[in-house]
């Protein structure tokens, strides 16, 4: 009754509507602290590179776990607000969102902002229900706006019920936006026409969320390789190898929807080509 009447005592101000701080009650969910704030990485999936999405005719050498990847998506809580980083699949095709979010302590009602890096079904999926009905009720959406004229234009129809559900709580950014004061948005055009990257910062830390920057371990190693997603190849390949040589450079984390699972590491220099070395 004491905490009932509270809440609606405070209401007005939000104080009992805000999550507690992140937890990770599943192998699922792997926390990270990143300056004064938790990232907490979520995956959704794992699997493999099939042969027939190969775009490239690049010759390499198969190795142990060469076309791995996985799809994750990622939180950010600052204490004040919860931040969503790309929605994964549609439930009904194997999207796990909601349920990931449950085994950090979340709902979609405690997602304040979501961050979309493009507008592929792996990625907005997760934003509207088998309805078409807003999920995140409470969120602010952030899309790249050359990723929106993108799909508006083709008539995308996932797209479409993207922007009617969340008509009014969608902000277009230009390229290097900010978001909130420690969130910048990185142009990383290519892989799709507006494609972009978020850069976290606090407290001296910075992590890169680089959205589909590759798809495969192998791109690593090799990043002339490619897959027949990228609607640009040519400036995916340019874009994939300036952003590895300066996450390499100057040592700032990154976190890849499609990076093997948890998804999150830091960019060493490798002989001709890079690789990943997990954790913050």
């Amino acid at each position: 009754m004491k905490k009932t009447f509270l809440c609606a005592l405070l209401g007005a101000l939000s104080v009992c509507a805000a999550a507690a701080p992140l937890k990770s009650t599943s192998d699922s969910v792997v926390l990270y602290k990143l300056g004064d704030f938790t990232f907490a990485a979520l995956n959704n999936s794992e699997g493999e590179i099939k042969n027939e999405l190969i775009g490239s005719n690049v010759i390499f050498a198969k190795y142990d776990g060469w076309n791995k990847n996985a799809l994750n998506y990622f939180v950010l809580d600052t204490g004040k607000e919860k931040i969503l980083f790309d929605t994964g699949l549609p439930a009904a095709y194997g999207g796990k969102l909601v349920e990931r979010l449950k085994q950090t302590g979340l709902s979609p009602k405690n997602i304040n902002i979501i961050c979309i890096t493009h507008m592929h079904g792996d990625h907005i999926g997760g934003l509207v229900d088998a309805k078409g009905k807003r999920v995140f009720t409470k969120a602010r959406l952030y899309i790249p706006k050359e990723e929106a004229d993108y799909w508006r234009e083709k008539g995308d129809a996932l797209a479409l019920s993207v922007f009617k559900a969340y008509e009014g709580k969608i902000t277009f950014f230009e390229q290097n936006a900010k978001v909130t004061d420690f969130i910048t948005t990185v142009p990383l055009f290519g892989h799709t026409p507006g494609h972009s990257g978020f850069m976290l910062e606090s407290a001296g830390q910075k992590l890169l969320v680089w959205g589909d920057i590759l798809h495969a371990d192998l791109q690593f190693r090799t990043p002339d390789f490619y897959l027949v997603y990228d609607v640009n190849p040519e400036l995916a390949i340019k874009t994939r190898k300036a952003i590895l040589e300066r996450a390499a450079k100057e040592g700032f984390a990154i976190a890849g929807m499609h990076v093997v699972k948890p998804g999150v590491g830091t960019v060493l220099k490798e002989g001709e080509g890079y690789r990943l070395n997990s954790g913050i």
